[in-house]
């Protein structure tokens, strides 16, 4: 008798164990993957449809098309589990499973901030597309983009996002009329990465007019715009705000957390301490040797969701596993402006972190956009 696997979450990490279980896990296993929403984002994208260059329908796919792969889809929300039991708590019942992979991402929580709720989400994909009709209509002054906490999910976002906008309005001729302000609590640009590399994004940031506040973290926002961090206060015309991250609060209980509520992990072999289940993305809490977080990005996940489904599949086929998750990536990219973008590798798990980024050009942003071309075809 075959064995069933489940995978836990739709997001990068799931749809890459999910497509890779379709090719090379034995003839005779299921494979079932449940999410609470019916369509994948392709998050890497968002920064892009604030600024008007994707809609919804370009960044969503149905997960019902994985089951002409032979997998099966169940829409409903995940409320627990029982790791002696095998079983996964659904409110559409129980799950039972031989292996699972949990990949359900982080949460995103506006309830520490009062008054977040002035403020645009721009990894909401309803508020970003509300943003992005006031972003078009903006005449002018102070637009305000803030991190809450650490870690959180998309680590080269707030940069890739208020360099959009300046590009942005520069195009449409607003570009004086306007100020950009990051706050992060970042100690640096990229803290986990050399200062070479936080010099060179800071020069991004500085050559395009945006002013960056880091080790700041916003404590309330008034309705009439005001901004109250650590140790500022500052008025805004229009607010973004990305929430603090936290992973799923029946995970934060659960024997599979550690003591900061991400899921602990084998940083390698994404294996947890309870045989065949395995964390995956951002639900986890991985470190670098320098201490920091192993950022939250969708090429990790992606990464780590091959290393688990290669593994799981020898295991199934009765062969050792061999693949290893090493914590480094080239060829990726990220967004400096509308055609523009810069390189990035990054090996994290070096001591020290080694990182790199270009200087911005035109094939760097090719390369991502047509990532997602690929991402959204072959694997749907």
């Amino acid at each position: 008798m075959g064995s069933t696997v489940l995978i836990l979450g739709g997001g990068t990490a799931g749809v890459a164990a999910a497509n890779l279980l379709a090719d090379v896990l034995p003839p005779g296993n299921e494979v079932i993957l449940v999410d609470r929403s019916p369509v994948h984002l392709f998050f890497a994208a968002l920064p892009l449809l604030l600024v008007g260059r994707r809609r919804r329908e370009q960044l969503t796919r149905p997960l019902a098309n994985f089951r002409e792969r032979g997998i099966q889809f169940l829409q409903t929300e995940v409320e627990g589990l029982d790791l002696h039991s095998r079983t996964v708590f659904t409110r559409a019942g129980g799950l039972p499973y031989d292996c699972l992979l949990v990949a359900l991402g982080a949460e995103r929580s506006a309830s520490r901030i009062p008054g977040q709720h002035w403020a645009f989400d721009p990894y909401n994909l309803d508020e970003a597309e509300q943003c992005r009709e006031r972003l078009f209509r903006f005449p002018g002054g102070r637009i305000v983009l803030f991190v809450a906490s650490l870690p959180f999910t998309g680590t080269v976002a707030p940069y890739e996002i208020v360099l959009l906008l300046h590009d942005y309005f520069r195009r449409m001729d607003r570009r004086r009329q306007i100020e950009i302000v990051l706050i992060t609590p970042e100690e640096r640009p990229f803290s986990f990465a050399p200062p070479e590399v936080s010099r060179s994004v800071q020069e991004l940031l500085d050559d395009a007019g945006i002013r960056l506040v880091l080790e700041d973290r916003v404590q309330q926002i008034t309705k009439a715009g005001e901004i109250l961090t650590e140790q500022h206060v500052l008025t805004a015309d229009l607010i973004l705000g990305i929430p603090d991250h936290q992973a799923p609060s029946f995970l934060r209980n659960s024997p599979l957390a550690g003591p900061e509520g991400w899921l602990e992990a084998d940083p390698h072999t994404l294996e947890t301490r309870f045989a065949d289940v395995y964390a995956l993305g951002d639900v986890t809490g991985l470190r670098t040797p320098n201490g920091h977080w192993l950022p939250k990005v969708g090429f990790f996940a992606h990464y780590q969701a091959e290393v688990a489904a290669r593994n799981l599949a020898l295991k199934l086929s009765g062969k050792d596993p061999d693949f290893r998750f090493r914590g480094g990536a080239a060829g990726a990219s990220m967004f400096t402006g509308l055609g523009m973008g810069c390189f990035v590798s990054i090996g994290a798990y070096s001591d020290p972190v080694v990182m790199n980024v270009s200087r911005p050009n035109r094939l760097a942003y090719l390369v991502k956009a047509l990532f997602e071309k690929y991402w959204l075809t072959a694997w749907f």
